[in-house]
């Protein structure tokens, strides 16, 4: 592989050419993963939570409050579809925890009859190419092994070597040292190497879905932009899957696009204008559903419902780097609920319901400044922007 095409060096800002070449010294080809069905109809009941950011316990506690798994973690939800809709990774240590958790809940939940739909995000494309602004320390701790001192001695080894050859030297000397080891610590060489495309982490997450719908719902991480009216849910799956396969730097296209399906924000943020409101239309009608399900924008501490209940907005910020707020979306017998902190409030089918129900979410998830705020805007206390 050229250097000039690693995807870390895309990434890596000036004076950072150490963490660079390490992951492209590490980077491999990597193995295509093979399509998974993407259309599920007939479904009684779905859970969809959002970005976990490394926080087990919050993500252990919403699954035990919906009834998706009992006290030692193992699945409890039957039939039930739970829907991770991306962003395990980064601003929390347990990240490994939560995939090692979702692998073994994947296979759980497929013995009963239901199923895990563990969705692609931003942040596992961010591992995979190696943009790695918000990995917590943590996150290489846990990664950690017998063998680190020795990797990373190696990689350091073969950094200062390829420094020292190239066109323009670099000084190596002890500050250069010290400050190449403060950016790769132990822990570190095995975390790039099981996100890999062809690592555990990389291929586990390659080998899922960026779309699914079920019954008459679309599931996506961030959200679908018009631009994307003329792709199918299949041919959007496999353009990410070709492309983590092999995440050369110039061939990123969709995992990259500020309007994909990774990193759209335009359904979940923003005044709810009649020109989104014509879009969000014009998407329902071509992937043939009633909602739009995204996570990747934290709001108010709860599921939002816009534009009258068509996209639900799930990421409440459940994470503890975003205030722990505890809530899933369930969808059964043809409603959908919030599940906030376990207890069921109704999800009002257009917008004349919303003040009573972030009331209603308010007495349960209480001081959330956002949704006061909210609140405050519907009663009429503050003038709506």
């Amino acid at each position: 592989m050229a250097l000039g095409l690693c995807p870390a060096l895309r990434f890596r800002p000036a004076g950072r050419i150490g963490s660079a070449l390490t992951l492209c010294l590490l980077l491999m080809t990597g193995t295509s993963a093979l399509a998974e069905q993407w259309d599920w109809q007939g479904i009684d009941r779905v859970v969809a939570i959002a970005d976990l950011h490394g926080d087990y316990q919050s993500y252990i506690t919403v699954l035990e409050q919906a009834g998706l798994v009992n006290g030692r973690g193992r699945w409890t939800g039957g039939t039930t579809h739970l829907v991770q809709l991306g962003d395990v990774p980064d601003r929390g240590p347990d990240t490994a925890r939560i995939i090692e958790h979702l692998m073994k809940l994947e296979t759980q939940a497929k013995k009963a009859g239901g199923k895990v739909h563990a969705l692609i995000g931003n942040h596992e494309v961010m591992n995979m190419t190696g943009d790695l602004r918000y990995v917590h320390p943590g996150e290489y701790e846990a990664l950690k092994s017998r063998r680190s001192r020795r990797l990373q001695d190696d990689y350091y080894a073969r950094v200062v070597d390829f420094l020292s050859n190239g066109e323009s030297p670099v000084e190596i000397d002890e500050a250069f040292r010290e400050q190449w080891l403060k950016d790769h610590p132990l822990g570190y060489v095995e975390h790039r190497q099981h996100w890999l495309p062809n690592g555990e982490f990389g291929a586990w997450v390659a080998g899922h879905n960026t779309v699914v719908r079920i019954n008459r719902s679309l599931f996506v991480h961030a959200g679908i932009s018009p631009d994307y009216l003329d792709r199918s849910i299949g041919d959007i799956n496999d353009a990410v899957r070709a492309e983590l396969a092999k995440p050369n730097a110039a061939d990123l296209t969709i995992v990259v696009d500020e309007r994909g399906p990774l990193w759209y924000r335009g359904l979940a943020l923003g005044d709810e204008s009649p020109e989104v409101a014509v879009e969000v239309d014009a998407l329902l009608k071509y992937f043939d559903v009633d909602r739009i399900v995204v996570g990747h924008t934290p709001g108010y501490g709860t599921v939002v419902p816009r534009y009258d209940a068509r996209v639900i907005a799930a990421d409440s910020g459940l994470a503890q780097h975003y205030g722990g707020h505890l809530a899933s979306l369930l969808i059964e017998g043809g409603k959908v609920y919030t599940l906030q902190r376990g207890q069921q409030v109704p999800l009002p089918t257009s917008d004349a319901g919303l003040l009573d129900y972030f009331r209603a979410i308010n007495q349960i998830e209480p001081d959330v400044n956002n949704l006061l705020y909210r609140i405050k805007q519907l009663e009429g206390d503050i003038p709506a922007q």
